[in-house]
């Protein structure tokens, strides 16, 4: 995610997205709308993000680049809780050695 920023489409959306750009169209990966959230009268906005078309199978949003109004970057807590939000872990599938199955070097 080497390239993340926030694009303001013609239709009014937020978009957070790794962003590859392109002279007539734009290819987002990982892709979630910005929706900010009122609680009570009084309180500060909040962010939510949701994914943006998450009834597409595909992983990677390519859009028309003049339906893009702006692109910025994103304010610093804003991109953190995007990363933590998108970021996966890599768990290998290996055996564990355990106590039942340690090798041993007796002659049988």
């Amino acid at each position: 995610m080497a390239n993340v920023k926030v694009l303001r489409l013609q239709t009014g959306e937020d978009v957070i997205a790794d962003l590859i750009e392109g002279s007539k169209r734009h290819t987002l990966k990982k892709a979630f709308v910005i929706i900010p959230m009122q609680g009570k009268p009084g309180q500060p906005v909040q962010l939510m993000m949701t994914p943006y078309m998450p009834y597409s199978e595909d992983d990677d949003i390519v859009i028309d680049a003049s339906k893009v109004v702006t692109i910025v970057r994103p304010k610093k807590d804003i991109l953190t809780s995007y990363r933590t939000n998108t970021s996966t872990i890599f768990t290998p599938n290996k055996e564990l050695i355990t106590e039942t199955n340690i090798p041993t070097n007796k002659p049988k």
